[in-house]
């Protein structure tokens, strides 16, 4: 007795479920419709008589579009949502349509002068849009729209919702363990069932529920009927129970028993020696793995962790072999980086010097000769030997590679001096530098390197007055600098081809601007700015930019 109450009540449960679950979906309609209904707005739009189809595509795009979808998203139970209108002026299409002679002889247009009241729902068959020639069901809510109509105008309004089918269909297989269940109008056609048995060939029209079960001994089938006395009056819910499980359940339990408990060891049996073996083979890999650690081999483990205390373990492990192999290759990245700073460094003094020359025999040699230029009175030529000097001396005393922007600019104009003497009237240097900079510290030799560079390949190859200019400023948290020359310019494919060749990370090509660049990148890594502007017979821009708030940071990720 308590098997055969425990399955009448599951029966009203799922009732009771597939009732109200349905109701929340027409009603969600109904809730549409009366906010439709209640747009003012909308019937002045719908109501409005359109010049022409440009001025009625204004007005669809900027208010109309939008009107009807936003319902969408919310209520993902309707499929679509139309507005009919015999308004002519309204192209058809979107959710918008004039009511033409086929849609005046379509059944559910006809439905809607039946209505009692203003809302209905409506069920009937009709072609796909596909030219397939099948059959295709709709359920929808109609509703006619009187509330804001201009009486002037007289054009009549229908909104028409259509539910989303498969949904009931989704609803109705989720009870399929319990109950055959039937959706049935008020003609006791049959409008949905479990798994859609009677609704597949639909050219042939709706069954009729009474058909498929007055032949039938069993009628013990239980119906739910919707709130009487609105538009869903006749409309209800029949569940058939598929079977009898009430009688299968008390007939049969004490074969069943035996059985269970049967499956039940066996079954629990097995998950035992599974979950045993489990342990045991992921704790023997973790073993192995431990090993390979002491021997410097951080491998991962790479098998179904699992979610008891040894995957725990195992995701530990690999945590942690991770953040070790990140480590060693961080730290062998870093001095990589350092040696190859170093090297960048030691060739940026090789470009210069040209040579390897013995310093002190060097030094000698230029004292000599100022000696003799002094004793015959040679005032230009002396202090031309003097800043010589004194670029060698600077560059054997340099030890450290970042300078102060005060030191960088006077070795700088020292060895614009040279030029100056070499080109006499044809060359000329300016020099901007803000006074709260100097301090500020940039990589030796970055901008003496540039203005070499604008010399040596801008102002020898022009036939005018060289001009060398060089603005160091600061904007914001970085440093800008910008050496200029009115030379020849370069051509644009050869301007691509150093750009090219400044990304290039096996560069054999390391002196130059390529000798800068790559040694910014290496103190301040992508936050660099670095371009050349050129123009043919105009001149040339070469800038950087380095951000000085973080050159705490650089440097202490260099030592």
């Amino acid at each position: 007795m308590d098997v055969k109450e425990r399955e009448i009540e599951n029966y009203n449960i799922s009732m009771n479920r597939v009732i109200s679950d349905i109701s929340s979906i027409i009603y969600g309609c109904v809730d549409i419709s009366h906010s439709v209904s209640t747009d003012k707005y909308l019937y002045e739009m719908m109501d409005r008589q359109y010049k022409n189809d440009s001025e009625y595509y204004a007005a669809y795009h900027d208010l109309l579009r939008d009107k009807l979808n936003r319902y969408l998203p919310i209520y993902n139970d309707v499929k679509q949502i139309a507005l009919y209108t015999t308004n002519d002026t309204i192209d058809s299409g979107g959710n918008y349509y004039y009511i033409d002679a086929q849609i005046r002889n379509s059944s559910w247009y006809r439905e809607v002068h039946k209505l009692s009241n203003k809302v209905g729902l409506y069920t009937y068959l009709d072609k796909s849009s596909d030219g397939g020639g099948n059959y295709v069901q709709y359920i929808s809510v109609l509703r006619r729209l009187t509330e804001f109509t201009s009486s002037s105008q007289g054009y009549e309004h229908v909104l028409k919702i259509d539910i989303d089918i498969n949904k009931l269909y989704e609803i109705f297989y989720r009870e399929r363990d319990y109950l055959d269940l039937f959706l049935v109008d008020p003609q006791d056609r049959v409008i949905c069932s479990t798994g859609g048995r009677w609704e597949k060939d639909l050219s042939k029209g709706f069954t009729d529920f009474s058909s498929l079960y007055k032949s039938k001994e069993n009628s013990n089938y239980l119906i739910r009927t919707f709130r009487s006395g609105n538009f869903l009056s006749g409309w209800k819910i029949i569940g058939v129970p598929s079977s009898n499980p009430v009688v299968n359940a008390s007939g049969q339990s004490n074969i069943y028993i035996p059985c269970i408990i049967f499956a039940v060891t066996l079954i629990s049996s097995m998950l035992i020696w599974i979950i045993v073996r489990s342990y045991n083979y992921r704790l023997k890999k973790l073993h192995k793995h431990m090993k390979g650690v002491e021997n410097e081999k951080f491998e991962l483990i790479e098998i179904a962790r699992g979610k008891d205390e040894i995957g725990e373990l195992v995701q530990s492990f690999n945590m942690m072999t991770s953040k070790i192999n990140t480590l060693i290759n961080d730290v062998y990245k870093l001095q990589l980086k350092k040696k190859d700073l170093e090297i960048q460094r030691v060739q940026a003094e090789l470009n210069f010097l040209q040579s390897q020359v013995d310093p002190h025999f060097l030094f000698n040699t230029l004292n000599a000769v100022m000696a003799i230029c002094v004793k015959n009175n040679y005032e230009d030529l002396t202090e031309v030997i003097k800043y010589l000097s004194k670029i060698f001396r600077r560059l054997i005393s340099w030890k450290d590679d970042i300078v102060t922007v005060r030191e960088e600019i006077s070795f700088t104009e020292m060895y614009l001096k040279i030029e100056k003497f070499r080109f006499l009237e044809k060359f000329h240097y300016e020099i901007q530098v803000d006074e709260e900079i100097l301090e500020l510290k940039v990589p030796k030799m970055s901008i003496q390197t540039l203005v070499e560079n604008a010399c040596k390949y801008g102002i020898q190859s022009s036939d005018g007055v060289g001009i060398v200019k060089i603005h160091v400023r600061r904007k914001g948290d970085y440093l800008s600098v910008d050496v200029e020359d009115n030379g020849s310019g370069i051509e644009p494919d050869k301007l691509h081809d150093i750009l090219d060749m400044l990304e290039k990370e096996d560069s054999a090509e390391k002196v130059g601007i390529s000798n800068v660049y790559k040694r910014l990148k290496l103190y301040y890594g992508d936050e660099v700015e670095f371009y050349i502007n050129s123009e043919l017979n105009k001149g040339t821009v070469v800038h950087y930019g380095i951000d000085v708030s973080k050159q705490h940071e650089y440097a202490v990720s260099l030592h």
